[in-house]
């Protein structure tokens, strides 16, 4: 008797009565649970929505516009990306590009924060100059 070779259907099925063995559907059931979980997919990132609008809110009424607008639009364009990915049902696109946006935000707002104290310094010299100046032109006596 020869021997050929078992193919996965044969393989599959139970060689007396030619259906699927009964404890092939467990795991059956399991795997197709498990398939359509992952198929539910990401969240609607709400909270991360609703965070990035808040911080792009900040931003914009503080001097940021003023002294970080290229940062800004950054935040602003990721907002914008993270809408558009929201629309399209892309929750996980949603959810990083949200988080992405308040982090764009808080670096515009840092950026626009360290340029102001720059100008701040700056003045503050200048100031001591000129004082400094009217110190040295007026005599003591």
């Amino acid at each position: 008797m020869s021997q050929h070779p078992r193919s996965f259907t044969s393989w599959a099925r139970d060689p007396r009565t030619g259906e699927p063995p009964a404890r092939a559907w467990p795991a059956v059931l399991v795997l197709t649970v498990l398939c359509l979980t992952a198929c539910a997919g990401v969240p609607v990132p709400e909270a991360q929505m609703a965070a990035a609008e808040a911080a792009l809110r900040s931003a914009s009424a503080s001097p940021t516009p003023e002294f970080a607008p290229a940062e800004l639009q950054l935040a602003r364009d990721k907002l914008g990306s993270a809408r558009q990915a929201l629309a399209a049902r892309d929750n996980a696109l949603a959810r990083r590009l949200a988080e992405q946006a308040v982090l764009d935000s808080q670096v515009a707002e840092l950026h626009a924060e360290s340029v102001r104290s720059r100008q701040a310094a700056q003045e503050a010299r200048a100031a001591a100059r000129a004082l400094q100046e009217e110190i040295n032109r007026k005599p003591l006596f």
